[in-house]
């Protein structure tokens, strides 16, 4: 008897060692069904990163290669800005030459018209001071550097000094806006 309670006893306690790893067996079958689909959704993931870098990828490089055209065509302008403004600064110091040259030829013809008019004292009384209402006075006379010039090969007036083919189109367009 005591035999046949000791197999009941071992067959119960192998039941219950069965039922716990039965348990036991479910509990790591839903874990790892949920690892199983943690993983897929790893994998999306993990496809859906892949892409994104990818396109991270070409659009760096999309953006260095317009900073790059971008960078070339800003050089450029920069070469043209630069050779402009020393071309400009070079017709700025010829203008500045040539307006040094015309104002000492104005002074020298003032000079020369003042050296060659009358005194103030041997001057005939002003027709508008002894008749109020004459007709009016001929044009005075313009500026020595407003005067038309010789043409080319007729002789300049005596005292004047030649001018140039610049100064000549510079006097004749200045000419031109006073009329």
């Amino acid at each position: 008897m005591i035999a046949s309670i000791l197999s009941l006893l071992l067959d119960v306690a192998i039941v219950g060692l069965l039922v716990a790893t039965i348990i036991y067996a479910l509990r790591l079958n839903r874990q790892l069904s949920a690892v199983k689909e943690s993983r897929a959704e790893l994998e999306e993931l993990v496809r859906g990163f892949a892409e994104a870098t990818a396109q991270a990828d070409s659009s760096v490089k999309g953006m260095r290669k317009t900073a790059q055209e971008s960078g070339e065509n800003l050089s450029a302008l920069i070469n043209r800005a630069q050779t402009l403004k020393e071309e400009m600064e070079l017709i700025v110091q010829a203008a500045d030459g040539l307006a040094n040259r015309l104002e000492a030829a104005s002074g020298k013809a003032r000079a020369a018209v003042m050296n060659a008019a009358p005194p103030a004292s041997s001057m005939a009384p002003s027709p508008m001071a002894s008749r109020p209402q004459a007709a009016p006075a001929a044009p005075a006379p313009r500026p020595a550097a407003a005067q038309p010039q010789p043409t080319q090969g007729a002789p300049t007036p005596a005292g004047a000094e030649p001018r140039s083919r610049a100064e000549k189109e510079l006097l004749q367009a200045l000419e031109n806006l006073r009329q």
